[in-house]
């Protein structure tokens, strides 16, 4: 994390894209949140939680390590509540990530 305090969510695409051995993730928090950061299959089921845990504000990047995922297409989602809004306010995002051999 850096010194940065971003004024929106974000969620980026994962680089590089698509991946073999690793990647990185990198996601805004404006403010201090519980975050949640998952993999998810084509079919929706979770394969692997990359974050759970409260976060301060400010600007993360994950390297994600491929681990046990075979080659294909997954999705990751973030999750962080919003202190500050309604509970139907949370930030969540989707994108998509493409596994290589």
């Amino acid at each position: 994390m850096n010194a940065l305090i971003p004024s929106t969510f974000f969620l980026s695409q994962n680089y590089p894209d698509p991946f073999s051995e690793d990647t990185k993730i990198k996601y805004c928090l404006p403010i201090r949140t519980k975050v949640n950061l998952s993999v998810y299959n084509p079919d929706g089921v979770k394969v692997m939680e990359l974050v759970n845990k409260t976060q301060d504000a400010g600007v993360y990047e994950l390297d994600f390590k491929r681990g046990l995922l075979e080659e294909g297409s997954y999705y990751y989602t973030i999750k962080a509540d919003n202190p500050y809004s309604k509970p139907e306010d949370e930030f969540i995002e989707t994108k998509k990530m493409i596994v290589i051999k």
